[in-house]
This record gives C-alpha cells, structure tokens and sequence, in this order.
C-alpha cells in the first residue's frame, strides 16, 4: 500500500482544508496542511483518518500533550508521530522559542523525505507578514536531506525533518549543520 502522509503545522490565519504543499509520484502523496491554532488539529486528524490518510506528522510547536490528543483523534488506522529535539538541540530550540514568543523574524525549514521528490521542484517558500519565512522543501533520501538543510543553515533558526525512520534519517542532517541550528526529528506514538 502506498503511504498517505499529512504534515500539520500552526499558522495564523491558516485554512486547514487547504494544501500548503503536495509531493504525489510512485513512492505515494504527502501533503502539507496548516491550522490556525492546535485545537483544529484534532477535527483535522479526525477528518483525514477518515479519508484513507494513513501517516500524520505534526510540527514540534504542537507537544506532547496534542501529539498524545491526536493519537486519541485518529484511531489504530493511523500512525501519528511528532516532531522532538535532541539533546545537542535543546538549547537551540529554547532559544528559537523564546525569539518566537517574543515576536521576532525567524525561518524555519520543513525537510520532507519523500522517494522521488525533488529538492528543486518540491519546494514552497511561505514568507510571514512580521519577516521571516518558512521553506518546505522534498527530498528523495536521507542524504539529500543533509546536503539540502546544510546549504540552508545559515539562514535558518529551526530545522524540522520530516518522513524519515527516526535518529538514523536525523543524524546526517544535525551533521551537516555542524550544531547551527537546532534540528527536529518525527518520534512516533506506536
């Protein structure tokens, strides 16, 4: 069966019945959705478990609290995991945190391994009316992943990866990042 993965993150203003993003070839679809606050997360999941979606990942800024509530939403058919730091990122990400709640600029990087997408072509750049931008961009393989988020370090406060197995698919990327930028990986809930 081909995998049907959503990604869900927090935007305001944001229409959750709305692709921000979609990869679609043989290695399956995954789109990219966002909500305007956690709460219409849980009628997303609900809705998308419904819908044949068999993968949901949702953004760090979510934690474990909602990643918990959307396990709960979505039923057994679905694997939920969520975005999680690292020990080498923690003080990264209390930092972008702290800058976020303080309402500066900041760009993040959703990394989305997806077989067969294509960095160039697979890519969407949202720029945020305060400054900033957040760039999702697929990548074929784990490797990719890593060259990709090490040319794009140097203009990023956050890097989340997406679609990979775990430390193995993160470990590449934090490398390459030489520790510049905190960086995400999926954790699942089972």
């Amino acid at each position: 069966m081909s995998e049907d993965k959503v990604i869900i993150y927090e935007e305001s203003g944001a229409d959750p019945w709305t692709d921000v993003m979609v990869i679609e070839n043989g290695g399956g679809r995954t789109r990219v959705r966002a909500v305007n606050e956690p709460g219409q997360m849980i009628d997303l999941v609900t809705r998308l478990s419904a819908e044949g979606v068999n993968l949901v990942e949702l953004c760090g800024g979510f934690g474990a609290v909602w990643h918990a509530e959307a396990g709960r939403a979505a039923g057994d058919d679905v694997r939920i995991g969520a975005i999680y730091y690292g020990f080498e990122s923690l003080s990264g990400v209390a930092s972008y945190k702290a800058r976020f709640e303080a309402g500066e600029a900041l760009s993040e990087a959703f990394v989305i391994v997806h077989e067969g997408a294509d960095p160039g072509r697979d890519r969407v750049v949202r720029t945020k009316a305060g400054g900033g931008r957040t760039t999702f961009v697929g990548v074929p393989d784990e490797g990719a992943a890593a060259e990709v988020a090490g040319k794009m370090a140097g203009g990023l406060q956050l890097i989340e990866l997406y679609g990979g197995p775990g430390p193995e698919a993160a470990e590449p990327v934090i490398r390459a990042v030489d520790a510049s930028v905190p960086v995400g990986v999926t954790g699942y809930r089972r």
